[in-house]
């Protein structure tokens, strides 16, 4: 039985790169201005995503793309009595970060051939309670972004871009994540890069708001922290009752409640923080990934095309993914649209195709959201059908023309054997 299924590249500078980061003896990053693998990353990743007026966003490194979305609703005050729209065909994570922060996610329906927020579902979903809007770049193909952004101009909403499966996506010549006020991106196994691990980061032309976001992610040490790290003083706006040190021999009380250069009440917390900072080792990993990415997506491009040429030609009504004009598909998942998709998924396995369904539940239908908000079926169809028809084929850098080629002549085999193929086109 041949196997087809995803394999992750490993080369030998990765290896050679953990090993530099092990020996290297600093594991974790938690000052972002001294020299370390997170800070070079966060400089590699924002000069591939310059604009091409050329300006070069801010990026924080973070240990997942979860954290990204959490953390970007938090520095942007989005929170309780807010609505954040997002499409119903997503991750769950995406309406997760929301409800994290004490928002309600709205999900609308989708377009059939990208998957991706449907800009009439989202203009018609608008209330006075509405925040934000949550675009997710599908599959690798970006998001209508120009009739969004129009639309959230109107509106005067918030837009934070999930990038997660999109890294290298371009709209437009600008990459995905940029175009929003904030973009949040993902490194994991099943996505572009994968840091040997998991990853993310959010990128944005706001500086404040990305260190902000890098801050919270360490466990919110901010200015003042820092600043007593390094040898000053924190100088809080108010004891609240504690009682001051008394002062050092030959020496003089700070506000602080020592001298200046002791530890003693020297560094401050600005808030509330969260463990999201990202591993030394993951990060090395990703520095070397991130120069292979533009040859990974021509590749992945590469066998799309492959399987678009392959599967038009069969007399069988599958769906296949859109690539709009405006759009450069990275292409981290080929999804069709197939009739009696379960069926298939089993035969392909039992050839040795891994195959995957991905958001077999609607966001709206998941059970906390159909508890709490009283979702039913049929209130987002499209999203329904393709929850019941999608099915992402093997598509990764290292496939061969034989791989896709055997691929479809798998699925020709499958259909040969129905005599009338109910069609999953919506």
């Amino acid at each position: 039985m041949r196997e087809i299924a995803f394999r992750p590249v490993v080369t030998q500078e990765m290896k050679e790169a953990v090993i530099r980061a092990l020996e290297s003896g600093r594991y974790i990053r938690t000052d972002p201005d001294s020299d370390s693998e997170g800070k070079r990353f966060e400089s590699e990743l924002a000069t591939f995503f310059r604009a091409p007026d050329g300006r070069v966003p801010k990026i924080a490194n973070l240990s997942s793309g979860t954290a990204a979305m959490h953390l970007a609703w938090l520095v942007y005050g989005v929170g309780p009595g807010d609505e954040v729209i997002i499409p119903a065909n997503t991750f769950s994570s995406v309406a997760d970060c929301v409800w994290l922060v004490g928002a309600d996610p709205v999900a609308v329906d989708v377009e059939e051939d990208t998957s991706n927020l449907d800009p009439d579902a989202l203009e018609v979903a608008i209330t006075p309670r509405t925040r934000a809007v949550m675009p997710v770049h599908t599959a690798g193909h970006p998001a209508d972004m120009d009739r969004i952004m129009a639309i959230a101009e109107r509106h005067d909403l918030l837009v934070i871009e999930d990038a997660c499966q999109a890294v290298g996506a371009r709209h437009l010549e600008r990459a995905v994540g940029t175009i929003g006020a904030m973009g949040c991106y993902s490194f994991v196994q099943n996505k572009a890069m994968t840091t040997g691990g998991e990853g993310g980061a959010v990128g944005s032309f706001d500086t404040e708001k990305v260190q902000r976001v890098f801050d919270l992610a360490n466990h919110a040490r901010g200015k003042g922290f820092r600043r007593g790290g390094r040898g000053g003083v924190s100088v809080p706006k108010r004891s609240r009752g504690v009682s001051a040190s008394p002062t050092p021999a030959g020496g003089r009380a700070s506000r602080g409640g020592g001298r200046a250069g002791d530890a003693y009440r020297s560094v401050e917390h600005d808030g509330v923080g969260y463990l999201y900072r990202q591993s030394e080792l993951l990060t090395a990993v990703g520095r070397v990934q991130l120069r292979l990415l533009p040859g990974w997506i021509e590749e992945r491009r590469r066998w799309a095309e492959q399987y678009h040429e392959r599967l038009a030609d069969l007399d069988i009504e599958i769906g296949l993914p859109a690539e709009r004009d405006y759009a450069y598909h990275a292409y981290v998942r080929f999804q069709i649209r197939a009739p009696r998709r379960d069926d298939l998924k089993r035969f392909l396995m039992e050839r040795g195709v891994q195959t995957k369904v991905h958001y077999p539940t609607p966001i709206h239908l998941d059970r906390l959201y159909r508890e709490r908000y009283g979702a039913r079926e049929g209130q987002n169809p499209v999203t329904e059908r393709l929850a019941q028809h999608t099915l992402s084929l093997p598509l990764y850098p290292q496939m061969s023309e034989d791989d896709v080629d055997y691929v479809v002549r798998a699925i020709r085999e499958f259909y040969a054997k129905i005599p009338t193929p109910v069609s999953a086109s919506v």
